[in-house]
């Protein structure tokens, strides 16, 4: 065999590491996020926030909702933009429905706020989240359902 090739290089001065011990294994921070039949249903928001995310780098509201009668959690993400600070323009999902639970059209320059949402019974549409947020596929064992949208408020 000739020196220099592939299987037998000419000099290392690498060291090959050992792990000595075994580390301890990662423990999943939280249950599964639930999923339901893609559909429409009824809902009840019981806690709401504005976050700037990271990840994405940008605004997120997050609403936090329970299926009536049932009670289980589902939540809701609409996006606030990029900017300094969270925005909401007239074609913006989140002022869609900031409209619909106020049960009218906001003034100008009126603050958005999602303590509107609640303490209110909303329709919404349910569906699948199947893709990370970088646009790769989850497995579908880790699909789950969100508020895609709300359709209309039921109470009050």
């Amino acid at each position: 065999m000739h020196k220099g090739t592939a299987a037998q290089p000419l000099a290392s001065n690498v060291s090959v590491l050992r792990p000595r011990q075994e580390g301890p294994a990662p423990i999943a921070s939280g249950a599964p996020y639930p999923r339901y039949a893609p559909g429409v249903y009824e809902v009840e928001c019981v806690r709401a926030g504005t976050y700037w995310d990271r990840q994405l780098k940008a605004w997120k509201a997050c609403l936090y909702f329970r299926l009536v009668p049932a009670g289980a959690p589902v939540v809701g993400y609409f996006h606030l933009g990029r900017g300094e600070t969270p925005q909401a323009g007239p074609r913006s999902e989140y002022r869609r429905a900031w409209v619909i639970a106020n049960g009218g059209p906001p003034n100008k320059r009126q603050r958005l706020s999602d303590r509107t949402f609640v303490g209110k019974c909303f329709q919404v549409r349910l569906a699948d989240v199947t893709n990370r947020f970088d646009g790769r596929k989850h497995p579908e064992s880790s699909f789950y359902s969100t508020v895609h949208e709300i359709l209309r408020r039921t109470y009050p």
